[in-house]
C-alpha cells in the first residue's frame, strides 16, 4: 500500500478512534476496509441497476453508461495493466483470498509459539476476515452482473474455470464463485450470445475434453457446471439462429450431450447442486422424514459451513439462477429426465440399483429453490401450455414411493402463496389440461389418489393394531402375529410428502381449506389425521400429522378450535392406548430429551425433537383466538368443559408439557448446541450434514414454546377485569361464561406461574445469553430459529413485566380462592416472588440486552430497548448498592452490572451507531423506530430518578465522581470525549423539520425533536446535571435554534393537513403540532434558565447576546442578521381552536360512563383511554347482542356509531392536547419575558418601548380569552402584571409626544380591560387578584405620575363610574370574602379608587360603598380580630396581619373625607373596637398568639385601629361635638392601655419588654387624640 496513504489512513484513524471505539491502528484497518466494502457494494448496486427493467429508466440508463465505462477497454482498471475489468475482478478475488489465508496463518502463528494476543487481537482478526468475506462476495456479484450484461469474455470464463479448478476445499470462497460460472453457461448459450454459434461449439468442445481429462479436486463442482452447459448448449442446439443450425456431423446429440450429462450426473452435479439449493433455502422449520431424505440423498457433499456468511441478496442471485436452471433442465434435457425415471422405475420392479436417485434429488432442487417464497411457483401453473406446466403433469404420474415423497415436497413448495395455493389445489382436483382427466387422469397424483393412500396406509396400521391387541384374554389372534405386515418405511416417506402437501396448500388458500373441511367427497382429512395418531403411526410421522393440523388451523373459527382440541385431548389425555411397536424411520433417533408423565402420547413426543417442536406449534395456534375473537379476545381459546370428565377442566396439563417438561428440558445440557465431534467423521459428508440439521433442533423447538408462551400472554385481554368496573353486564357480554371463569382458565394464569419458575427463567437467560455470540458470529444472515428465540424471550420478559401486576393482584388469588374447584396452585413448588427479582439472579441480562441494541437486526434491537426502558425503572433493579463498609451507596444494580463488564464501552456505542444508523423509513407508524425507543429509554429513566446516577445518564456520556457526583465522563463514548449519545441527540436538534419557507411541517420530525428537548429538559431541570448540561448546551449553541424558528399560520400544513381544515383534530395532525409547540416551549424554558443562569454569574456580554437575539437582531461572525422578535413567536395564540367537539348522536352506548376511563394526557389533563372504550364499546354491542337488541337489521347502525363514537373521543383528545400544549407554550413564553425584564440590562426607553409593545400583543387575547377561556387568561393577565410592574410611570414615558401618548392610550387600554375583565361571571379569583393588581398599579402609576408634573389626570373615576355598580360589588366581595392576597388586593385597590374620587370632588365611590353596606361589613369584620388570631395557624398569622392592615389603610382613606368619616363612625368603628377587646388585654401577653414577635405584632394591631380612629375624628373636624364626645369616650375606655404604651415607650416602670417595635408613631397617634379631644383639658375641669 501507498505509504502517503497509509499515513493518510493512519491520521484518519486517530482521528475516528473515538467514534470507533478502537485505537488508531485498528481503527485505520477498519477505514480501508469500508472504503473497499463501500466501493465494491457501490459497483454492484451500479450494475444490478444496469440489469433491472423494473427500476426508474433514467436511472437505469444512467446505470448502462457506468457499466459501459467500466468494462471498457479504457477503463481505469484495465488501463492500468492487461486484462479486463471482470479479469481484475477475479484477479482481486485471489488476492482477498491470499490475505484471509495470511490473517489465519497468523493466527495460527500466535498458537503455535503459545504467544499472548494483545487485547482485541482475536476480534480484530474476525472483523478483517469478515470485511474480506465479504468484499469477496461482492466481488463475485460484480463478474456475475458483468456477465449478464455481456461484458466478460470467453477468457474470463476459462480464467475463472482455472481458478475453480485450484480449489481443493468446499467452502464458502469456492461457492462465491460458483454463481459467475453458472451465469456464464447461461448467458454463452443464449441466442443472444456474444459469441457466435461456432465458437460457442468449440467452448462445448473445450468444456467436454476438460472433463474427462483434467478433473477437478472438487469433482461434483465440475459435474455441477458440466450439467449445466449441457443443459443450456442442448437448448441453444434445439433453437439456433437459421443461419447457424448444427452441423450433424460435427455435433452427435448422444455422443455430446446425453452421454456427457448422464456421466455428469454420476459426478454428483445433483448432488452439488441439491447441497447448494438447500444452503441458500429460505427454510428452517423441522421435519425429521425430510431430514433423513435428505441425508440419504446428499452423501458426497458436506453442507457449506459458513452459509450463515452468505448475505441475502447474494443468495437471492444464487436463487435466479437456480430458476433459470430448472426452468432450462425441464425444457431441453426432457429425455434425461424420462431416462431417469424410467431406469429407476425399472430397478424398483428388478429389485436393483443401476441408477442414482438424480430425479429424486432434481424434484428436492426445486423444492428448496422455491420454498418460503411466495408466489415464486406461479411460473409452472401460469401456463398450461408450457414446458413447466407439462413437468407437473408428467411428474404426477409416478407411484415410486421416493420419487412420490419428493414430488409432494417439491408441489408443497410450489404452493407458497394464496395464488399458488389455488392453482395447486386445482390440479390436485384433478383440473388439469382440457380432455386429459377422461382419457389419463386417474394414473396422476391428486386428491382422490392421496386420499387412498391414507386410507391404505391406516388400513395397514389397523390391521397390524388388530394382530397385537387381542380382543380378549382366552381368544387367540385372529391373524397370526408374524403374518401382520408392517407399512414399509418408503411408504411412511410418501405418507410424510403428502401431509406437508396437505398442510401447505391448505395453510395458503382458503378455498381448499373449506373444501377439504366440509365437502370432499367419502373422506374426512382431519379424522384421518387423528386416526394416525391414534393408531400409533410412526412418531417421525407426527411432526408432519401436528403441522398439517395446525394448517387447518388457518383463519379459524370457534367452531373449528373447539373440535380440535376435543379430539387432540381425546387423543392425548383420554383412554391410555394399547402398547404398540411404533415404526422407527429416524436414523437420529435416541434417549428422550425430557420426561412429560402426564400420558403414554405425551411421553411419545419427547422421544424426539421434531414431534414435540410440532406438537408446540399445533397448541400455540390453538391457545390463538379464532377470527371472530381476535379484535376483543373475550373467549377461552378452548372449550370451557374440555377433559372434566376424566380431570379438571382445562389446559393446564398441556401448559404443564410445553412449558415444564418440554421447554425447561431445552437448556444445553439436554440439547447441546452441537453433537459429539468424532475425529475419524470429521470429513465424512453424512456427518457434517447430520450435525448442520441437528444444530437447528433446540433453537426451532425453543421457538416454537415460546410461540406457545408468548400467545397465551398476549392474548389474555387484562383490560377486562378492569371493565368490570363499568357499567356494562361483563359476564354477558363476553364469550366466557363469566369473567370470573375466564381469568381463571385462561392459559394466561398457568403460564406466569411457569415463567417465575428458577427452571424456565434459567433457559430465559440460557436463551439471551448464548444468543448474544450466536446473532455476533451470524452477521445479517443469523438462522431464523434463532433470531425468533431472541426476539420471542425478550418480548416475552417484557410482556411479563407489563401483565404481572394483574397475575398477583387479580388473577392469582382469584386461582388460590378455588384451589378445589377449576384450577389447582401451589403445584409448582419454587418460584420468584416478580420477574424483576428473576433478573436480578441473572443481572447480567441487562449487558446481554445492551449488547442486543447493537444487533443488525430492527425487531431485536427495539424489543431489547423496550425491555431495558421497564428493567431500568424498576425499582429492586435501580436500588442502590451498599458498601460492605458502610459506605454511601452510589450507583443502582442495574448499572452496575453494566458498568463491570467488560462489554460496557460496546453497550455504550451500541446507542450511538444505532442513533446515527437509524433512518426515516417514511412510513408514519414507523418513523425513526429506534430513536424513539432510545429517547424513551432515557426519558423513562431520567423521570424515575432525576437526581441519581442512572443508566440514562451512563448512555448520554455522564460519568460519577465520588466527590462531585455526576459528571462530565472524558473517557471513550464520554461527553468530555467529543463523541457521545448525548452529541449524537444535539445533531438531530438541528434537523429541519419544515420546508424552507415554513409552510408545511414534518409530524416525525416535530415529534423526534420534541422528544429530544423533553430529555434535555430533565437534565437541565434536575440539580444533579443542570450545571453540566447547560455548560454543554451552551458550548453546542443550542440557543440558535431560536434562529430557524419561523411563524406558524393557520394555513400551516402539519402532516399534510392544515389547521383550518376540519380533518385537523380528527386525522391526527394536532399531534405534530403539539409536539412542535411542545419543542418550542422547551426551547422557552432552556433560554429562560441560560439567561438567568448568565445573569447569576456575571456574564452580562453572554445575557446581552441572548437578549439581542430575543429582539430580532443577531450579530454571526461579525456579521448582523435578523430573526424572529419574540413577541412574534406568540403566533400560536392566533391559532383559535373550537370550545368543543361537535358530539354525534349516540343512540345505543348513550348510557356507557365513558369518564370512568380517563387517563392524564402529558400535560394532566383528562383524556380518554381509547383502547380501552374501543373494548367497553364492543362488550356492550355483545350484551345489546345477547339480549337480543341487536340483530342484522341494525347492526350496521351500531357499527357506524361505534366509530363515530370512537372519532369523536378521538378528536376530543386531540383537542385537549393542542389547549394543553398551548397554554404550556404560553406559560413558558411569559416566563421567558419575565427573565428578559427581570436578568437582561436595557436603556430606559428600550425597555419601555418592549413592555408597551408586549402590551399590544398580549391585550387583544387577554380580553377575548377572559370571556372564553379563563385559564388563558389567567396566565395573560399574570403577564400584564409583570410587564405593568416593570414600567416606570416618569415623565419621560408618559409626557408629551406620540412615544408618550402611545405609552397613555396603552396603559388606559388595560385599565379599562382589566376593570371588564373583573366583571366576568367566569373571572376566578386569581384572576381577578391580577386584575386588582393591575388597576392599583395603574391608578398609583397615574396619580404619583400627576403629582410629579402637576398635570391633569384622566378622568378615571368616570371610567369606574361607567364600569357600573357590578365593578365594586364584585370587589366588596372580594374585600370582604375574598380568598389569600385577593382579599388584600381588591382593599387596596378600593382604598385607592377612594382616594381618587376624593382627588377628582367625587363621592361616587364612597357612595356606593354606603349604598352596598359595604362600609358596615367591613367594620364588623373587625370585631374578629382577636379571635381569628387566637384560633389560627402560626403560619397564616402573617396574613390576618396583612388583611387587618389592608382593611385598616381602606378606612383610614375612607376616613379621610368628611362624608367617608361619618360613614366610619355611623358603622360602628367604636363599638366593634370595644367588641374586638384589642385595647382591653394584657399589655404584656398581647392578643395570646404563639409567635415569637407577638407582642410586636400587637402593637401594630393597635397602631392601625388608632390610625382609623384618629383619621376618622380629625376628618370630623373640633366642631362636631358628636365625634370629638365619642373620641373622649374612647380614650377614657382604654387609658390603661395608653398610659402602657406611654411608660413603655418613655422606658418608665416595670421590667424592660423586648421585641415590641418602635412604639413612637403609636404614641403620636394617642397624643393626637388626645390634643383633638382635648381629653386632658376635659379632665383637668373635671377635677376642679
Amino acid at each position: 500500500m501507498d505509504e502517503v496513504e497509509a499515513a493518510r489512513l493512519l491520521l484518519r484513524g486517530q482521528k475516528e478512534s473515538q467514534v470507533l471505539d478502537r485505537n488508531a491502528f485498528q481503527s485505520a484497518v477498519f477505514l480501508f476496509h469500508t472504503r473497499r466494502q463501500n466501493i465494491l457494494e457501490s459497483l454492484r448496486l451500479i450494475l444490478s441497476y444496469a440489469l433491472n427493467e423494473e427500476i426508474d429508466p433514467e436511472i437505469r440508463r444512467a446505470a448502462k453508461q457506468a457499466a459501459n465505462l467500466l468494462a471498457s477497454p479504457k477503463a481505469p482498471a484495465a488501463a492500468g495493466g492487461s486484462g479486463s475489468f471482470t479479469e481484475k475482478c477475479i484477479s482481486t478475488m485471489a488476492s482477498v483470498r491470499g490475505s484471509v489465508q495470511q490473517l489465519r496463518e497468523k493466527e495460527r502463528h500466535e498458537q503455535t509459539l503459545r504467544l499472548i494476543p494483545p487485547h482485541g487481537f482475536k476480534e480484530d482478526l474476525e472483523v478483517q476476515v469478515r470485511f474480506l468475506m465479504n468484499q469477496h462476495e461482492a466481488l463475485a456479484s460484480i463478474v456475475f452482473y458483468l456477465v449478464k450484461l455481456k461484458r466478460a469474455a470467453v477468457s474470463d470464463f476459462k480464467s475463472l474455470l482455472g481458478v475453480v479448478k485450484s480449489f481443493e476445499k468446499y467452502d464458502v470462497f469456492a461457492f462465491h464463485h460458483v454463481l459467475p460460472l453458472y451465469s456464464f453457461c447461461t448467458v454463452l448459450c443464449d441466442p443472444d450470445s456474444p459469441i457466435n454459434f461456432s465458437q460457442t461449439v468449440e467452448l462445448h468442445k473445450y468444456m467436454l475434453n476438460e472433463y474427462k481429462s483434467a478433473p477437478w479436486p472438487l469433482r461434483f463442482v465440475q459435474a455441477s457446471v458440466q450439467i449445466w452447459w449441457l443443459s443450456e448448449f442442448n437448448g441453444l442446439c434445439n433453437d439456433p439462429s437459421s443461419a447457424e443450425a448444427p452441423d450433424s456431423a460435427t455435433l452427435d446429440y448422444f455422443t455430446h450431450v446425453f452421454s456427457p450429462s448422464k456421466a455428469a450426473l454420476e459426478g454428483g452435479a445433483f448432488e452439488f447442486m441439491l447441497a447448494v439449493s438447500a444452503d441458500v433455502s429460505a427454510e428452517w422449520y423441522l421435519n425429521s422424514a425430510k431430514e433423513d431424505l435428505h441425508r440419504f440423498l446428499q452423501t458426497r457433499v458436506a453442507p457449506l459451513e459458513d452459509n450463515k456468511l452468505l448475505s441475502i441478496p447474494f443468495k437471492s442471485l444464487v436463487i435466479s439462477q437456480f430458476e433459470i436452471f430448472i426452468e432450462c433442465f425441464i425444457s431441453n434435457m426432457a429425455d434425461l429426465l424420462k431416462q431417469m425415471k424410467t431406469q429407476e422405475e425399472e430397478d424398483v420392479l428388478l429389485t436393483q440399483r443401476t441408477c442414482g436417485y438424480d430425479l429424486e434429488r432434481f424434484y428436492m432442487m426445486i423444492h428448496y429453490t422455491y420454498l418460503g417464497r411466495r408466489n415464486a411457483g406461479m411460473a409452472f401453473w401460469v401456463d398450461p401450455e408450457s414446458n413447466l406446466y407439462g413437468f407437473i403433469v408428467w411428474a404426477s404420474t409416478s407411484h415410486m414411493p421416493f420419487m412420490v415423497a419428493t414430488f409432494s415436497y417439491m408441489l408443497a413448495s410450489l404452493a407458497f402463496g394464496a395464488t399458488a395455493a389455488e392453482h395447486t389445489h386445482r390440479f390436485l382436483q384433478d383440473e388439469i389440461t382440457p380432455g386429459s382427466k377422461k382419457n389419463r387422469r386417474t394414473q396422476y397424483l391428486s386428491w382422490e389418489q392421496l386420499f387412498k393412500e391414507f386410507q391404505k396406509y391406516i388400513e395397514q396400521l389397523r390391521t397390524r393394531q388388530k394382530a397385537f391387541v387381542p380382543t380378549n384374554s382366552y381368544r387367540t389372534p385372529a391373524i397370526p402375529a408374524e403374518t401382520v405386515a408392517e407399512p414399509p418405511p418408503e411408504s411412511s416417506m410418501m405418507l410424510d410428502g403428502y401431509l406437508r402437501l396437505i398442510a401447505q396448500v391448505t395453510q395458503e388458500s382458503p378455498t381448499s381449506r373449506h373444501w377439504l373441511l366440509h365437502e370432499s367427497p367419502n373422506f374426512r382429512i382431519v379424522v384421518a389425521l387423528f386416526d394416525l395418531l391414534a393408531l400409533q403411526a410412526s412418531v417421525q410421522l407426527w411432526d408432519s400429522v401436528f403441522s398439517a393440523i395446525t394448517a387447518f388451523l388457518t383463519e379459524k373459527t370457534e367452531n373449528l378450535n373447539s373440535q380440535v382440541w376435543i379430539a387432540v385431548d381425546n387423543w392425548a389425555l383420554g383412554t391410555p392406548a394399547p402398547p404398540s411397536n411404533a415404526l422407527q424411520l429416524g436414523s437420529m433417533s435416541g434417549k428422550p430429551f425430557a420426561q412429560a408423565g402426564a400420558s403414554e402420547k405425551l411421553d411419545a413426543i419427547v422421544t424426539a425433537v421434531h414431534p414435540a417442536e410440532a406438537f408446540a406449534r399445533l397448541m400455540a395456534t390453538l391457545v390463538s383466538p379464532p377470527v371472530e375473537d381476535s379484535l376483543l379476545k373475550d373467549s377461552l381459546p378452548f372449550p370451557e368443559t374440555l377433559g372434566s370428565s376424566t380431570r379438571l377442566s382445562g389446559i393446564d396439563p398441556y401448559i404443564d408439557f410445553i412449558v415444564g417438561a418440554v421447554f425447561t428440558n431445552t437448556s444445553l445440557q439436554n440439547l447441546p448446541p452441537d453433537l459429539p465431534l468424532v475425529p475419524e467423521k470429521i470429513d465424512d459428508p453424512i456427518e457434517r450434514l447430520t450435525r448442520a440439521q441437528y444444530r437447528v433442533f433446540r433453537p426451532a423447538l425453543q421457538s416454537s414454546c415460546l410461540e406457545f408462551i408468548e400467545t397465551c400472554l398476549i392474548n389474555f385481554n387484562e383490560d377486562l377485569l378492569n371493565i368490570a368496573s363499568s357499567n356494562v353486564a361483563v359476564d354477558v357480554a363476553i364469550g366466557a361464561s363469566s369473567l370470573e371463569t375466564y381469568a381463571k382458565l385462561h392459559p394466561f394464569a398457568r403460564v406466569m406461574e411457569h415463567l417465575l419458575t428458577e427452571k424456565c427463567f434459567n433457559v430465559f437467560y440460557e436463551i439471551i445469553k448464548t444468543g448474544v455470540e450466536d446473532l455476533a458470529s451470524a452477521g445479517a444472515g443469523a438462522p431464523v430459529p434463532i433470531l425468533r428465540t431472541i426476539l420471542m424471550t425478550i418480548n416475552i420478559l417484557d410482556l411479563a413485566i407489563r401483565m404481572q401486576s394483574t397475575y398477583f393482584e387479580v388473577v392469582r388469588p382469584l386461582v388460590k380462592r378455588d384451589e378445589s374447584g377449576m384450577r389447582k396452585m401451589n403445584t409448582i413448588s419454587t418460584g420468584f416472588p416478580s420477574i424483576e427479582e428473576a433478573i436480578l439472579h441473572h443481572l447480567d441480562i441487562v449487558v446481554c440486552l445492551g449488547l442486543y441494541v447493537g444487533s443488525a437486526y430492527q425487531d431485536v434491537t427495539l424489543a431489547a430497548l423496550s425491555l431495558l426502558e421497564k428493567l431500568s425503572i424498576a425499582p429492586k433493579l435501580v436500588s442502590t448498592i451498599g458498601s460492605s463498609l458502610g459506605q454511601q451507596a452510589r450507583k443502582n444494580r442495574l448499572l452496575g452490572a453494566i458498568e463491570q463488564s467488560p462489554e460496557s464501552n460496546r453497550i455504550l456505542f451500541n446507542f450511538i451507531q444505532q442513533w446515527e444508523a437509524d433512518v426515516d423509513s417514511e412510513e408514519t407508524d414507523m418513523r425513526y423506530p429506534q430513536k424513539f425507543a432510545i429517547l424513551k429509554l432515557l426519558d423513562s429513566s431520567l423521570a424515575s430518578q432525576p437526581n441519581d446516577f442512572t443508566l440514562a445518564h451512563m448512555l448520554l456520556g455522564f460519568g460519577w465522581d465520588e466527590k462531585e457526583g455526576i459528571s462530565l465522563s472524558v473517557s471513550s463514548g464520554g461527553i468530555g470525549s467529543g463523541v457521545s449519545l448525548l452529541h449524537s441527540l444535539l445533531a438531530d436538534v438541528d434537523t429541519r423539520e419544515s420546508d424552507e419557507a415554513g409552510l408545511a411541517y414534518d409530524g416525525g420530525l416535530c415529534r423526534l425533536k420534541n422528544d429530544i428537548f423533553s430529555v434535555l429538559k430533565r437534565l437541565w431541570t434536575s440539580p444533579a446535571t443542570s450545571t453540566e448540561i447547560l455548560y454543554v448546551l451552551r458550548a453546542n449553541k443550542l440557543f440558535s435554534q431560536m434562529l430557524s424558528e419561523q411563524i406558524i399560520q393557520r394555513q400551516t400544513i402539519w402532516d399534510g393537513i392544515p389547521f383550518e381544515s376540519d380533518e385537523f383534530f380528527t386525522r391526527g395532525a394536532a399531534a405534530s403540532f403539539c409536539n412542535f409547540i411542545g419543542r418550542r416551549t422547551s426551547l422557552f424554558n432552556y433560554i429562560a434558565l441560560e439567561i438567568r443562569q448568565l445573569s447569576m454569574q456575571g456574564a452580562s456580554t453572554g445575557v446581552s447576546k441572548y437578549l439581542s437575539t430575543l429582539l430580532g437582531k443577531t450579530v454571526l461572525d461579525g456579521q448582523s442578521m435578523t430573526n424572529l422578535h419574540i413577541l412574534d413567536l406568540l403566533d400560536f395564540l392566533e391559532l383559535d381552536a373550537p370550545a368543543s367537539i361537535p358530539t354525534p348522536k349516540i343512540t345505543w352506548f348513550k348510557d356507557l360512563n365513558l369518564s370512568a376511563f380517563y387517563q392524564d394526557d402529558p400535560f394532566g389533563n383528562p383524556s380518554h383511554h381509547l383502547p380501552t372504550i374501543d373494548q367497553i364499546l364492543l362488550l356492550r354491542r355483545n350484551e345489546l347482542g345477547a339480549l337480543g337488541v341487536i340483530d342484522t337489521s341494525n347492526d350496521d347502525s351500531v357499527t357506524l356509531e361505534m366509530k363515530a363514537l370512537l372519532d369523536y373521543l378521538f378528536a376530543e383528545n386531540q383537542l385537549r392536547l393542542f389547549k394543553g400544549a398551548n397554554l404550556e407554550c404560553l406559560k413558558a413564553w411569559s416566563t421567558l419575558i419575565a427573565v428578559m425584564l427581570e436578568d437582561c440590562e436595557y436603556e430606559a426607553s428600550a425597555k419601555a418601548l418592549f413592555l408597551l409593545t408586549a402590551l399590544q400583543s398580549i391585550l387583544p387575547k387577554l380580553e377575548s380569552y377572559c370571556s372564553s377561556d379563563i385559564v388563558y387568561a389567567q396566565e395573560l393577565s399574570s403577564l400584564a402584571h409583570t410587564l405593568i410592574t416593570h414600567l416606570t410611570f416618569d415623565s419621560k414615558t408618559f409626557g408629551k409626544g406620540r412615544a408618550s401618548d402611545m405609552a397613555n392610550d396603552r396603559m388606559y387600554q388595560l385599565f379599562r380591560i382589566s376593570l371588564r375583565c373583573i366583571q366576568s361571571p367566569m373571572a376566578t379569583a386569581t384572576l381577578r387578584e391580577d386584575f386588582y393588581n393591575i388597576a392599583y398599579r395603574y391608578l398609583k402609576g397615574m396619580s404619583d405620575l400627576s403629582i410629579q408634573t402637576n398635570g391633569l389626570t384622566r378622568h378615571n373615576t368616570q371610567t369606574i363610574k361607567a364600569s357600573g355598580d357590578r365593578l365594586l360589588e364584585v370587589l366588596c366581595n372580594d374585600a370582604y370574602a375574598g380568598e389569600g392576597q385577593c382579599k388584600i388586593v381588591a382593599l387596596l385597590l378600593l382604598e385607592t379608587l377612594v382616594g381618587l374620587a376624593a382627588d377628582e370632588g367625587s363621592s361616587y365611590v364612597i357612595d356606593t360603598l354606603m349604598r352596598q353596606n359595604f362600609i358596615v361589613v367591613i367594620i364588623d369584620s373587625l370585631k374578629r380580630i382577636g379571635h381569628d388570631l387566637r384560633n389560627t395557624t402560626s403560619k397564616d398569622i402573617d396574613y390576618l396581619m396583612r388583611s387587618f392592615k389592608a382593611t385598616a389603610g381602606f378606612l383610614v382613606r375612607v376616613s379621610q373625607t368628611r362624608i367617608g368619616s361619618g360613614y366610619v363612625i355611623n358603622a360602628g368603628l367604636f363599638q366593634a373596637l370595644r367588641e374586638s377587646h384589642l385595647f382591653a388585654v394584657d399589655p404584656d401577653l398581647g392578643v395570646g398568639i404563639n409567635d415569637p414577635t407577638a407582642l410586636q405584632k400587637y402593637y401594630d394591631l393597635l397602631q392601625d385601629a388608632m390610625r382609623v380612629v384618629t383619621c376618622a375624628i380629625l376628618s370630623k373636624g373640633p366642631q362636631n361635638q358628636t365625634a370629638i364626645k365619642l373620641g373622649h369616650q374612647f380614650i377614657t375606655e382604654n387609658r390603661n392601655i395608653i398610659m402602657t404604651v406611654f411608660k413603655r415607650h418613655a422606658g418608665i416602670g416595670g421590667q424592660r419588654v423586648d421585641n415590641i417595635g418602635d412604639l413612637g408613631e403609636l404614641v403620636t397617634l394617642f397624643v393626637l387624640l388626645i390634643s383633638v379631644t382635648s381629653f386632658v383639658e376635659g379632665e383637668e375641669r373635671s377635677l376642679c
